[in-house]
């Protein structure tokens, strides 16, 4: 149950966002009340902050995520911080730290969800731990890749992650600054990009196309943040979903995981 009155961050972020939106569909210019001075970009970027699991892990090994960000020349710099087996319930943690300590911090991606969707079953579950991480954004952009499994393998945590993107869309509602990369929508597992035996980790094509996909999504995103603080239309909008077509590569894989996934049980 929420407390009757928000809490104090919670409304310096509403605030912020609704100054966001005035301001452009995808604002890039609030900063952390913390954030320390810095290099930005013409377009007014600072820092791209990346918070994700084993599977933001997986594709940055396997496809240069990070690397390929950097190379877009969007954000002055772009801090990847994966961790097997983070639910998002720790990544808000990490994310109020990374908020406090970046350079200027303009947006942020978030690739969590699949962890907490593995052990969590209660419907209120999703709305909360969103909220929660929402929270520590303080009103800049940020982009949600959403959560997903095998349909074949674990068609019970599909439908948790299904309710969990739910959860995400209605949450637009109340934190304009939210976007969301469909990567539920978008993955179509063949020939070798697909699941493991899992249900829930990729082959090194997986990774490959994970990554190859999530960079199209991140710069999409940061050109549409430039393009909302540099256009004179006086038109906004509440929130972007992203939802491209994913490409599968056709190279032959054999190494399922990156060497820092070793556990008994699928933790991404």
């Amino acid at each position: 149950m929420r407390d009757p009155l928000p809490h104090p961050r919670h409304v310096t972020a509403c605030l912020l966002s609704v100054a966001v939106l005035i301001a452009s569909a995808l604002a890039g210019t609030t900063r952390s009340a913390s954030a320390r001075s810095g290099d930005l970009t013409r377009e007014g970027q600072g820092t791209l902050v990346f918070i994700g699991d084993s599977l933001t892990v997986g594709a940055d090994a396997f496809g240069a995520v990070a690397l390929n960000l950097r190379r877009a020349g969007i954000w002055t710099a772009v801090v990847m911080d994966g961790r097997v087996g983070r639910t998002a319930r720790q990544g808000a943690s990490t994310l109020a730290t990374r908020m406090e300590t970046t350079r200027n911090p303009t947006a942020v991606v978030v690739a969590l969800g699949t962890n907490d969707m593995i052990s969590q079953r209660a419907a209120s579950y999703p709305p909360a731990v969103i909220e929660k991480v929402m929270n520590e954004s303080l009103g800049v952009p940020v982009l949600w890749v959403t959560p997903t499994f095998s349909s074949a393998i674990r068609p019970d945590w599909r439908q948790r992650a299904l309710r969990f993107n739910r959860a995400l869309r209605a949450a637009q509602t109340e934190w304009p600054n939210l976007h969301i990369a469909d990567w539920s929508g978008a993955f179509a597992p063949r020939g070798a990009s697909r699941y493991i035996a899992d249900g829930v980790h990729l082959t090194v094509t997986g990774y490959k196309t994970r990554a190859s996909w999530t960079v199209r999504q991140v710069t999409s995103f940061g050109r549409a943040i430039i393009d909302a603080t540099t256009t004179t239309t006086t038109s906004t909008t509440t929130s972007t979903t992203i939802v491209p077509t994913s490409t599968t590569d056709t190279a032959p894989t054999t190494a399922p995981l990156p060497t820092s996934s070793t556990t008994s049980a699928p933790v991404p």
